[in-house]
Formats: structure tokens, C-alpha cells, sequence
């Protein structure tokens, strides 16, 4: 969810700066790089927890609402990207592309577009912090004495799918008859090539499997095999137990990620303040039926 969101908030951003005039060319640079921050955020923690264990540490309510607050922000973020792309689409059909014939008189519209694009970014910045406080909050189960913490053991295991992966993309597997005979044996199966660290052959079997049993267990074709191995594996592995916990995180520190956007949200509303300052763009309004919503 969150890369599908990335993948249209870097699309309208783009699009959006593109089209801006040179007056606003600094404001649309400050964009680029909110951009680059939140698209260097691509690979996500991934938690593995069981509910019985988010009980067991008083967590499960407290994640409920913020899970609930993440709802919330998500709702408003594609309300706001929802008016950035109107705002957008309008200016392209009221004044074209880029020529410059066409891109008279337009500082207003741009000006606008800058505002609903802030919007849009600082609302992101929202949905990214509170996505934060989450993984931050089931983070604090590893401090538990009586849970097992198996962040290292999947994080190495993760690393190896990746290498195999990439391997397995030349290579052909024979998957025996026995193992495509019901998901039970199929599961087995891949629990034994995991434990005889065959694992180029477990990422091709995933890949088989899903063939014969789409969105399933296996997944669906469009799902990261490698997540896949691993929510089998911590399953497998925590099976008829409680108290097992990981989170897989990436390489890059989230907090320093939120300090550098609220940073750039910071810069992008005082360079609009200050645009807007400008006599020349407090004097022009939008025309026809395209209306400024104000800063």
C-alpha cells in the first residue's frame, strides 16, 4: 500500500513541478527533495507478531487506535492528492502544457497548485509519522522479557531469499509431483527446502505454488516472494506457541527521514508565504471556474 502511494505521489509531484513557471522553480525544487526523501523510505518494517502476544503486553488496544489515526490520515491524504490532481488537470486543459504561447498569466494557478501540492506533502508527513509512532509502539515488545525476539534470525534470512531471488530468475527447479498435491504438503515442502538451506528453490517453489493455488498462502503473483518465505517460516516456526515477535527494519533511520521532511515542509511554507507576498501574485486571481482555496 504505502509504494502504492509513493509510486502517485511521485507522479503528481513531478507533473506538478513540471509545470510551474520559472518564478516558482526554487518552491518546486524544495518539492523534489521532500520527494527524494519519502521515495528513499520505499522498504518499509515489516513487523511479525501474533495477537495473542500483543495482548499479553497491553498493546492491542493501543495499536487498534493507531491503527484507526493511520485510517484517518490515509482518508484526508487522497482527499488532498484527490484536489492536487483537479487543480492540475484544470491547468493543463485551461492553459496546455508547457508553451510558453500558452503560459501567460498563469503565476495564480501555479501558485495555487503549490499550495494544494504542500498540502498534499505535509499531509504524507502526517500519514508517515503516524506510521512511525505504530512501528515504534509494536517495537516496544522486544523489551519484554518472556517474548522471543526474532528480528536477527528473519533479517539474515531475508537477506539470503534476496540473494536467491535474483539467482533463481536464470535458473530452472524440478518441483516434485508429492509437493503440488495440496497446500499442506506444498507448505512442508517449502518448510524442508528452507531448513536444508535450499533457497533458491524455495523462492522458485513460491512461484509455483502460486500457479496452482493463487492468492492463497502463496500470495498472488504480484507479492514479494521473498515476505512471503518469510511469514511462512515465522508461522512455521511460532506454530502452537505465543510470544514470538520480530521486525524486519530497513536500512534506513526513520526518525531521521521524518526530521528532514518536517524540515522541507517547513521551507516549503515559508517560501509560499513569502511568494505570496509578492504584489503581482496578490493582485492576479484564477480564471474562469477555477477556484483558489487560499494558503
Amino acid at each position: 500500500l504505502f509504494q502504492t502511494i509513493q509510486r502517485k505521489f511521485g507522479e503528481i509531484t513531478k507533473e506538478a513541478v513540471g509545470f510551474l513557471g520559472e518564478s516558482l522553480q526554487r518552491i518546486g525544487t524544495k518539492f523534489k527533495s521532500s520527494l527524494e526523501v519519502m521515495m528513499a523510505c520505499s522498504e518499509c518494517p515489516t513487523v511479525f507478531v501474533d495477537a495473542e502476544t500483543l495482548m499479553a503486553c497491553g498493546l492491542l488496544e493501543t495499536l487498534k487506535f493507531g491503527v484507526l489515526e493511520l485510517q484517518e490520515h490515509l482518508d484526508t491524504y487522497t482527499t488532498k492528492r484527490e484536489a492536487a490532481e483537479q487543480w492540475l488537470d484544470n491547468c493543463k486543459r485551461t492553459f496546455g502544457a508547457n508553451e510558453d504561447i500558452y503560459r501567460m498569466n498563469t503565476n495564480a494557478h501555479e501558485l495555487e497548485l503549490c499550495r494544494r501540492l504542500y498540502r498534499l506533502h505535509f499531509q504524507l508527513l502526517l500519514l508517515f509519522q503516524a506510521y512511525c509512532k505504530l512501528i515504534n509502539q509494536v517495537n516496544t515488545i522486544k523489551n519484554e522479557a518472556e517474548v522471543i525476539n526474532m528480528s536477527e534470525e528473519l533479517a539474515q534470512l531475508e537477506g539470503i531469499l534476496k540473494e536467491a531471488e535474483a539467482a533463481s530468475e536464470n535458473e530452472e527447479i524440478d518441483i516434485s509431483k508429492a509437493a503440488q498435491t495440496t497446500i499442506e504438503t506444498a507448505i512442508h515442502s517449502l518448510i524442508e527446502t528452507l531448513k536444508n538451506k535450499e533457497f533458491v528453490s524455495a523462492v522458485a517453489q513460491v512461484k509455483a505454488f502460486r500457479t496452482l493455488w493463487p492468492n492463497d498462502i502463496f500470495g498472488s503473483c504480484d507479492d514479494d516472494p521473498v515476505q512471503t518465505l518469510l511469514h511462512i517460516y515465522f508461522h512455521h516456526q511460532t506454530l502452537g506457541q505465543t510470544g514470538s515477535f520480530a521486525v524486519i527494519s530497513s536500512n534506513l533511520d526513520m526518525s531521521e527521514a521524518n526530521c528532514k521532511l518536517m524540515e522541507l515542509n517547513l521551507e516549503i511554507r515559508e517560501s509560499l508565504r513569502t511568494v505570496q507576498s509578492y504584489p503581482l501574485l496578490a493582485q492576479t486571481k484564477p480564471v474562469g471556474n477555477m477556484t483558489s482555496t487560499g494558503f
